[in-house]
């Protein structure tokens, strides 16, 4: 059934994308038109790609998975548990990018004076 589903959507992304060729062709088409086209044609290839992914398995959130990638999720989500203890923030193992003054901050670590202590002399 959901092959089925995946096949429609692929038929009807191809004729959207066909009618949408010809007017990006037209000798009056616009820069709209012409947009129109590429951003068809990309979803066109990735309903495509699902397609071929999908590969007649029922459903991916039933389909069985590797023994490999289970352990693997089990250790990283063990590392972020320890990593976040003790904390009340749920265990996450996606780290955010850094951002530039933290990246700063690690380029220039050796080369900065240390600050002096602001109390006053007496």
């Amino acid at each position: 059934m959901a092959t089925k589903h995946i096949q429609k959507e692929i038929e009807d992304k191809a004729a959207k994308t066909r009618n949408a060729r010809e007017a990006a062709a037209a000798p009056d088409a616009s820069d709209r038109d012409k947009a129109d086209l590429k951003l068809m044609e990309q979803d066109l290839q990735a309903a495509r790609q699902k397609s071929k992914r999908s590969g007649g398995a029922k459903d991916t959130a039933t389909a069985p998975t590797g023994g490999n990638s289970k352990k693997a999720m089990d250790r990283k989500l063990d590392a972020a548990l320890e990593d976040s203890f003790p904390g009340s923030d749920p265990v996450s193992f996606v780290q955010a990018a850094p951002t530039e003054k933290e990246e700063d901050d690690a380029e220039n670590a050796g080369s900065r004076p240390r600050p002096r202590d602001k109390t006053p002399d007496r």
